[in-house]
């Protein structure tokens, strides 16, 4: 572990430092004045305030306020950030290609760098975790499908809460169901029904699920019955969790 600390440093020594950094494949965290445009789906601006942006070597970025946890502006991983200077100004800029995604934060007034070497081979374990996937999701729906266009989360039904009811790029009703397990055949039939009833006004409805893994019986169920199999590798579960339900439910 080395950890380098700069204090105000101005906005050429702070584009040389970051790029070091990315080029070491360190993490790098400024704390500044700045100012965030972002531009893919959608496109927005944040006016000028104190934060703290961190980039990541993966090309994870992310702006924090003094308040939430959770990032104002952000990027996952998968894609890149580099430095600038530009009309006087240190810019930090993540971006990625698919979806065509920029997040840029000029930096108007650095109060303070610091580079930090990290290693950690750690892997955090956790059980009911499903509001995650949910966060997850809705923050980005294109990571089910491009397009994918998220319009209510829990909306209630007389089987009970779909978890998202969604339109897909051509307008299409898009029923999704969200596991943090793997997924069974009680959950193809949770989706099932819902899709059922949407389906009696407009057959063109499609349904999803979506989980970590699903066993080929399960995808089959699903494809002969018009349903859609979404895996979410990334939030795999250890055995422990799959086997909270009945091994005759894959």
């Amino acid at each position: 572990m080395v950890a380098e600390q700069l204090d105000a440093p101005n906005p050429e020594t702070l584009v040389a430092e970051a790029k070091a950094a990315f080029r070491d494949g360190a993490m790098l965290t400024v704390q500044a004045r700045c100012e965030v445009a972002y531009e893919g789906r959608t496109s927005g601006h944040l006016g000028p305030g104190d934060r703290i942006l961190v980039a990541k070597p993966d090309g994870t970025f992310l702006v924090h306020q003094p308040t939430g946890h959770k990032p104002v502006n952000w990027m996952p991983g998968g894609g890149s950030v580099s430095a600038r200077t530009s009309d006087g100004d240190a810019v930090l800029l993540a971006r990625r290609t698919n979806p065509s995604e920029r997040v840029e934060a000029r930096i108007l007034d650095a109060y303070g760098l610091t580079r930090f070497d990290a290693t950690d081979g750690a892997t955090y374990e956790e059980s009911g975790t499903e509001a995650e996937m949910h966060e997850y999701i809705e923050a980005n729906p294109d990571a089910l499908e491009e397009g994918l266009r998220v319009v209510e989360h829990e909306r209630e039904s007389k089987y009970g809460f779909i978890d998202f009811f969604a339109r897909d790029g051509n307008g299409t009703p898009v029923v999704v169901e969200v596991k943090r397990i793997q997924a069974t055949l009680n959950h193809f039939d949770q989706l099932q029904r819902y899709v059922s009833l949407y389906r009696e006004e407009n057959d063109e409805v499609r349904g999803m699920l979506v989980a970590p893994d699903a066993s080929e019986r399960v995808r089959r169920a699903l494809r002969d019955n018009g349903l859609e199999f979404v895996a979410l590798s990334e939030f795999d579960t250890d055995a422990k969790g799959a086997m909270e339900a009945k091994l005759t439910d894959f």
